[in-house]
């Protein structure tokens, strides 16, 4: 087995549409899901990497390449996050092979990912699994 991991960004609230939030911020998430449907206990608005399977995973690169997309839009995301009372963070989820012969993720964020995360009032979470 090798490592998997992914980064997403991800605005969450209780009451918005997706859609609408789309319209305002001006670009198309990866995935969006609405509060209630069928178990969502919010909303939400995410733009996502792929899922990498790899002996090497980059959250690194993978969290720059997400920035460097969402950052055009940096104020319209502080705004929306504003105005429609959303919660904002940059996650990082990884699955870890337990074979020792394997390297291990290197996790990390460059200047340019934090800047973003501070404009615009982010959190960063990460989840990890043994698999």
């Amino acid at each position: 087995m090798t490592n998997v991991g992914y980064v997403h960004f991800t605005l969450y609230g209780d009451n918005f549409n997706p859609d609408d939030l789309t319209k305002f911020i001006g670009v198309q998430p990866t995935s969006t899901k609405v509060k209630g449907s069928p178990t969502p206990k919010k909303s939400m608005w995410e733009y996502s990497t792929d899922k990498i399977e790899n002996d090497i995973i980059d959250i690194y690169e993978m969290s720059s390449f997400v920035v460097s997309q969402l950052a055009p839009y940096t104020n319209n995301i502080r705004k929306a996050i504003e105005a429609f009372n959303l919660e904002a963070t940059l996650s990082v989820a990884l699955w870890l092979t337990s074979d020792e012969a394997k390297s291990t993720p290197a996790i990390g964020f460059d200047s340019n990912v934090i800047s973003f995360l501070h404009e615009v009032g982010a959190t960063i979470d990460v989840d990890t699994y043994i698999v």
